[in-house]
């Protein structure tokens, strides 16, 4: 008779590094206490697109749209078990009491509002190990649910490790956790750069950027598209 693996120990065919032990175990307390909150109707969350997600073991870019601080939670609580992610998170919640936290959710410091090209060789070399990365584009909450602009450090990974890009687009967060939240999941594509991986021209990675934040506009009611209002 087939029995199903329990949902607390990790299951022996995942890789036995320690450091992804840690991490596994982290998101099956989340998503093992996202699931009893929405079951009992405190949050009130529905999710789609699930399915579009690459087959597990695929790297690829996942860029969230940032509303609130708890958009990671959201997002923690409902991508599955076979997706374990790393995410690009800002290096000032790396904090003593904290960072062992951010560390076990396998995040990587970014410092904001500088070039800091080793959190972003550090994402690429995640990838090209065959992991997820997570970024939310915008670089900040925004509070209220308009699309800022969004950067380009979540296009650039994407090129120079080869590996295509989940658009997710939350809504809903703005209003609190016990409002209803829709988190949605798009198709991936794979980005092309007509000038090359490592130089990339300024104007063509505008562009690129541009619609990268376009494909979560998208997924939004016209209400939220914010700074790519009437460009989707």
């Amino acid at each position: 008779m087939a029995t199903t693996h329990p949902w607390w120990r990790p299951n022996k065919t995942r890789p036995r590094s320690s450091n992804i032990m840690f991490a596994y175990r982290h998101f099956v307390v989340i998503r093992w206490l996202c699931d009893r909150l929405r079951a009992w109707g405190i949050f009130h969350w529905s999710v789609s697109g699930v399915e579009n997600l690459p087959p597990a073991g695929t790297p690829f870019v996942m860029v969230v749209n940032h509303i609130r601080w708890h958009d990671m939670l959201t997002i923690a609580g409902t991508i599955p078990l076979t997706h374990i992610p790393h995410w690009l998170a800002k290096a000032e919640l790396f904090m003593p009491l904290s960072s062992w936290w951010f560390r076990g959710m396998q995040a990587i410091p970014v410092k904001r509002g500088q070039n800091d090209t080793g959190a972003i060789d550090a994402a690429v070399a995640t990838l090209r190990q065959g992991n997820i990365m997570i970024v939310f584009p915008e670089g900040h909450r925004s509070g209220n649910g308009q699309l800022q602009k969004g950067r380009g450090g979540a296009m650039r990974m994407a090129l120079r490790a080869g590996v295509s890009i989940v658009p997710v687009a939350i809504q809903g967060v703005e209003k609190g956790l016990r409002s209803p939240i829709a988190i949605a999941y798009g198709k991936p594509w794979l980005p092309v750069s007509q000038s090359g991986v490592d130089d990339i021209d300024p104007t063509e990675m505008t562009a690129l950027t541009d619609d990268m934040m376009c494909h979560i506009a998208a997924m939004l009611p016209a209400e939220y598209h914010g700074y790519y209002a009437g460009r989707v």
